[in-house]
């Protein structure tokens, strides 16, 4: 004969208590703290039962130059920063980063200044003309720091005296946790 065993109720009902506790989406988070209710299958997913987002970094070389020692954006240039703010309004999660250099004339101060101002003058148009947050822009300046090309020849340092934009993207990526049958990608 089996002893006797004590079976407690909840205070709130048993069908309510016993519903919380369910897992119905099968994430690993229980009904009562799942924020997130339909996970796909297998999904890794944080405590509340939701996807991580990871930001995505993705860097736009905006075909953007300068004379040298000027800040001035011609307006042939108007349709790479259009392009840019179209990007970011299809997302509207995006910010942007945009990034001044420029060729090793000068003292280096001054081409850190002169960097930072053919960044804002790039934030501002994405700002003022196509009226994109001025939350989400941002401008730095590189200096001669991180050429792309020989500051020894004329071509060299047309070439970098440029822009370049770095936009963050936060995005849901369904990332399965590893199993007993997860197999490793080959890379």
């Amino acid at each position: 004969m089996l002893p006797e065993q004590n079976v407690s109720g909840s205070l709130y009902g048993d069908k309510k208590f016993i519903r919380q506790l369910k897992d119905n989406d099968k994430d690993g988070v229980i009904n009562i703290r799942d924020k997130c209710k339909n996970t796909p299958l297998n999904a890794k997913v944080d405590n509340k039962g939701c996807h991580k987002t990871i930001p995505h970094k993705l860097y736009v070389e905006l075909k953007v130059f300068f004379e040298t020692d000027s800040t001035e954006i011609r307006f042939q240039y108007y349709k790479e920063i259009k392009k840019l703010a179209d990007f970011m309004k299809d997302n509207p999660s995006s910010k942007v980063v945009i990034e001044g250099h420029t060729d090793n004339s000068g003292r280096q101060s001054y081409n850190q200044s002169l960097s930072y101002k053919r960044a804002q003058a790039i934030a501002d148009i994405l700002i003022q003309s196509f009226k994109i947050s001025a939350k989400r822009v941002k401008a730095i300046g590189y200096s001669e720091s991180r050429p792309i090309a020989s500051n020894a020849s004329a071509e060299g340092k047309k070439k970098n005296r440029r822009v370049v934009a770095e936009i963050s993207i936060q995005t849901k990526i369904d990332i399965n946790r590893w199993d007993i049958y997860s197999v490793d990608d080959p890379q």
